[in-house]
């Protein structure tokens, strides 16, 4: 595998191919007005960063819109909206979580297998089975791990709630109140709406908002055409320069799979980390989605985290979700 191929997290068999077959082409575009929007200087500042490889220039000359394209992928919501269907539409999940220490013991496994039940505009998530083992639960019976606690909570509503998938807006609420709350704010803003600002983050919150003007000339971006599950995409990836690897960014890389006629986005995968006094991680995470009907619906969600959570041990955790059985609701 290249180098660069191993920076943007791209497995061997799924790369773009390299040498002459590679053309690397930068967009180049006229200069700003001085009455350029913000949201227009940021596209501006992008697509001067962006490299193109042969199969999508020659899709230009047919038509392809490059600068629409990357729009797109900043505004992206069926990514987020996929997430949603899980408490919408019934269906299946099968789950696996282990803690590990450093030197790679087990500490503790849960798995679990559920259902979603509508009840008119009410859905829950019914446990059919869970099987526990090693040290997961303190005596009270809560979790001695935050990151399951942010698993379970994340991905395993409890009771009755209400049915909606709608996205409200792009951003994602980072809630206020007690620090576990907050946490699960910041998982769910890492996993569901990667390279937007978390403000609530000290340092690196801004960091993390890849498309800025001030963050995107630190990396390489470039667009790229592969499949998956037999539908063509356009690749969208984003590697952090091997100089601004360390400190100046938080993604690290981040690959997002675009079907081409529907605009869906069938997979994702990135990898962000930091490490600090006050907050340590390193996690990857790829999701994998499907289009049942009009519903586009994940069918695989991967978890491999290094979080050292200020006031808490060090926690390494490893989930993954399987999807099956969609009935969508019409």
């Amino acid at each position: 595998m290249a180098a660069s191929d191993l920076r943007a997290g791209i497995e061997p068999s799924a790369r773009p191919s390299s040498g002459p077959d590679l053309v690397r082409a930068l967009i180049a575009f006229s200069a700003l007005t001085a009455s350029a929007t913000s949201a227009s200087a940021q596209a501006d500042t992008l697509l001067q960063h962006i490299a193109l490889d042969e199969v999508v220039i020659s899709a230009q000359a047919e038509g392809f819109d490059v600068e629409a394209f990357v729009k797109r992928v900043r505004t992206d919501t069926t990514f987020h909206k996929a997430f949603l269907h899980t408490r919408y539409h019934p269906h299946v999940v099968r789950s696996e979580a282990r803690v590990r220490r450093q030197d790679e013991r087990e500490m503790a496994t849960l798995h679990r297998r559920a259902h979603l039940l509508r009840d008119g505009k009410n859905a829950a998530l019914v446990i059919d089975s869970v099987a526990e083992a090693g040290r997961l639960r303190d005596r009270k019976g809560r979790f001695r791990y935050l990151t399951i606690e942010m698993y379970d909570d994340v991905f395993f509503p409890k009771g009755s709630f209400p049915a909606d998938n709608t996205v409200a807006g792009r951003e994602l609420d980072v809630q206020r109140g007690s620090r576990i709350e907050k946490y699960k704010g910041e998982l769910k803003k890492f996993m569901f709406d990667p390279g937007t600002e978390i403000a609530s983050v000290p340092m690196i919150g801004r960091k993390l908002a890849l498309f800025s003007p001030e963050m995107a000339p630190l990396y390489d971006f470039r667009i790229w055409a592969d499949e998956r599950g037999g539908r063509p995409c356009w690749v969208f990836s984003a590697a952090a320069k091997p100089e601004h690897r360390e400190g100046r960014t938080v993604i690290k890389t981040m690959d997002t799979w675009f079907d081409q006629e529907t605009n869906d986005v069938l997979a994702r995968s990135y990898r962000i980390a930091h490490s600090a006094l006050f907050l340590d991680f390193d996690i990857t995470i790829s999701v994998r989605n499907i289009r049942i009907g009009e519903a586009l619906v994940p069918v695989r969600v991967q978890y491999d985290g290094d979080w050292d959570i200020p006031f808490e041990q060090r926690e390494l955790v490893r989930f993954w979700l399987e999807y099956t059985d969609w009935r969508p609701v019409p």
